[in-house]
């Protein structure tokens, strides 16, 4: 029986789909796509805590071994940022990391990626990607027993964090007495934070700390209130200006700002300026003007994105999806497009192989260790920045991200039609591609708000934007989102909503 395996980023089911059977075959079929797509014939192999994880990295290393791979491997469970890092130093490598990254502890999945740390997704990676490992795995192809296959066992957990400091120029002791709580939910990297943060000289408290694979927190998930009571709890007896929450697989970083989350588009603002600075060397050496370019989900606040323009700053749209987005990246290298967010709190980075090497090639990834240290060093610079970004997100009005599912496809595109003309009749314009004339992947509707993030941009009041899109995970789960100038007409817009959409439910 073929297993529902393949989502529209990565690998990901119930665990109890992983049997033995579907688990060779599985591999069989990443090996085969390594070897005749990816022209390669070395693979980084990494896993998190998730209950499973051994039993299918050693189905793995048996299989890529047995095709003739060379296997670098690392034993210990870990996070995706650090599984990133290895495979930024073996760039001729593919990679594979078990993760089922924040689902909840009853499944499992890989993450995959081709050379150059390259994100392998539905029709995105080399001969199509995932859809065409899928093909391979629904033909049950079986890839040829090869000599010469062998494993190169790895620790990186101390190289990945002198990387993180030296590229965040966070010296040792140069954090003393910060305080900071990071909670990580039982997931893999509180390790690696932990100690890079203690060797920074923080004061620091780490709540769940122990890597669980039965998340007994809940779903490893900081977007998920549940997740999160016990975080807040803390917080509320223990006062802490800055809390990072990590979700199981250590690829979001959430940061919880006197008590509420300060949203992921503030946080990478806050950093810009220190990101132009610490990377301009690689792109254009000491001595030339470097002029990047940021990319922030479509879901972030207008306000702060006319802030940004109004400061000099270059920015676009991009529509969700971790691998649209590192592409976008490396595409768009040349053109000195140098970081991304999501409002969901993934960080991206055009990441150097060698830093302080300004020839070193870069790579879109991900590390959030990196983005941490980062933005420690800039709340201890400044931190009434940090109270103004706050302001300035409390001076509007969020309804966050909410879905419902809708099984019957024809329903679900009626409700989606229903919401844009009954918005539209609202005074909003439709907006469906970013700056660049690329496609959004969803609809925003905009009410006094620029079609453009340009130097011409202006704002006006009231305003407010609506997001809609289909999930491109669980494709019967529609999502909305609305952010607004003030209560009053953010209140009428989500009223709005909820009236159409309650006929459908």
């Amino acid at each position: 029986m073929r297993r529902n395996l393949f989502k529209a980023y990565d690998i990901r089911s119930k665990r109890s789909n992983f049997d033995e059977d579907t688990s060779k075959e599985l591999c069989h079929a990443i090996a085969y796509y390594m070897i005749h797509d990816v022209k390669t014939y070395s693979i980084v192999l990494g896993r998190d805590t998730r209950l499973g994880s051994e039993e299918l990295m050693q189905t793995a290393v048996d299989i890529f071994v047995q095709s003739g791979m060379t296997v670098y491997l690392e034993l210990n469970p870990m996070g995706t940022c650090q599984f990133y890092y290895n495979c930024i130093q073996h760039t001729k490598s593919g990679g594979v990391m078990i993760t089922a990254s924040h689902n909840p502890g009853s499944y499992l999945g890989m993450k995959i990626v081709a050379t150059e740390a390259q994100s392998v997704a539905l029709n995105c990676g080399p001969k199509g990607g995932l859809a065409t490992i899928q093909a391979y795995y629904e033909d049950s192809l079986l890839c040829n027993e090869r000599s010469g296959g062998r494993v190169i066992t790895m620790n990186s957990l101390d190289p990945y964090i002198d990387y993180s400091m030296r590229l965040a120029q966070v010296p040792s002791r140069s954090l003393k007495g910060l305080p900071v709580v990071c909670d990580f939910l039982h997931g893999s990297n509180g390790e690696a934070i932990s100690r890079a943060l203690n060797q920074s000289g923080v004061n620091g408290t780490f709540l769940h700390l122990i890597p669980n694979g039965n998340f007994p927190c809940g779903d490893p998930n900081p977007g998920s209130e549940a997740s999160l009571q016990g975080t807040l709890k803390y917080l509320d007896d223990h006062q802490s200006p800055l809390c990072f929450v990590y979700d199981g697989d250590g690829d979001r970083m959430d940061l919880i700002y006197k008590g509420k989350q300060l949203s992921p588009g503030f946080v990478m603002a806050l950093i810009a300026d220190e990101l132009e600075m610490l990377f301009a060397p690689y792109f254009v050496g000491n001595d030339q003007k470097f002029s990047p370019s940021f990319l922030f989900d479509i879901k972030a606040n207008p306000l702060l994105l006319l802030n940004e323009v109004a400061h000099g700053k270059k920015i676009a749209l991009v529509q969700n999806g971790h691998s649209y987005i590192k592409d976008t990246l490396h595409r768009k290298q040349q053109e000195h497009f140098l970081a991304a967010v999501e409002e969901s709190a993934h960080y991206y980075l055009q990441l150097p192989q060698v830093v302080d090497d300004w020839r070193s090639p870069l790579v879109a990834s991900e590390n959030t260790l990196f983005y941490t240290l980062l933005v420690l060093r800039v709340f201890l610079q400044a931190p009434y920045r940090f109270d103004e970004a706050m302001a300035m997100q409390d001076s509007c009005w969020r309804a966050r991200e909410w879905s419902i599912m809708i099984k019957d496809e024809e329903k679900r595109l009626t409700i989606q039609k229903e919401v844009e003309e009954s918005i539209l009749q609202m005074g909003a314009i439709k907006i469906t591609e970013n700056e660049h004339g690329e496609s959004l992947g969803a609809t925003l509707l905009r009410y006094n708000l620029p079609k453009t993030y340009d130097e011409h941009a202006e704002l006006k009041t009231p305003w407010f934007q609506v997001f809609q899109r289909l999930s491109q995970s669980e494709e019967t789960l529609l999502r909305w989102e609305v952010v607004a100038s003030d209560e009053e007409i953010g209140e009428k817009v989500f009223a709005q909503l909820l009236k159409v959409q309650e006929t459908y439910r």
